[in-house]
């Protein structure tokens, strides 16, 4: 009887193996995607920052011909 629970054990330990297997190969892929897509992304956040360092030397310059 326990070498039968045995082997079924282990045929189930295999299954669960290849399945984190094919995760595993799954998220590869994954993770390349998602490098992608941040590096799409990256203009993107160059392009606020401009957007955004403009904004703020505008209210200083205006704040300092406020002030004269």
């Amino acid at each position: 009887m326990t070498n039968y629970q045995n082997n079924q054990q282990d045929d189930r330990l295999c299954g669960v193996e290849k399945h984190i297997e094919i995760i595993n190969s799954e998220l590869g892929s994954v993770k390349t995607d998602v490098a992608q897509i941040k590096t799409d992304v990256d203009w993107l956040k160059r392009f606020f920052f401009i957007i955004a360092t403009a904004s703020i030397a505008s209210l200083i310059a205006t704040l300092f011909s406020l002030s004269k």
